[in-house]
């Protein structure tokens, strides 16, 4: 993947989490720069950051003292986490979740 498809992929991964969280505004704030976004949640304590590595073409993720480096799988058009064994989205709804104190999924 070049750099421009890279740039391209997480910037739809950050849509897309900026949709979901735009469903939970009342319980969340959030702050986005090009390549971070980091969550605050009103009633719980505790963060989640997201952030592009452009270097190594991966997007990090780390919330509740974890962190997961996901990498784009073209074959199976996905970001995911190998030493987890992790897709991105369902590990992202799952860590949201255990902040919120309620589900939700993209």
């Amino acid at each position: 993947m070049d750099n421009k498809e890279y740039s391209q992929r997480a910037e739809h991964v950050f849509r897309q989490v900026e949709q979901l969280l735009d469903r939970h505004e009342d319980l969340l704030d959030y702050d986005r720069t090009p390549d971070k976004l980091q969550i605050a949640f009103e009633e719980r304590p505790g963060i989640i950051v997201l952030n592009t590595q452009r270097a190594i073409h991966e997007i990090w993720l780390a919330g509740n003292a974890r962190g997961w480096h996901f990498k784009y799988q073209a074959d199976n058009d996905r970001w995911f986490a190998e030493a987890e064994q992790e897709e991105f989205y369902d590990c992202f709804a799952r860590l949201l979740s255990d902040h919120l104190g309620t589900s939700t999924t993209f």
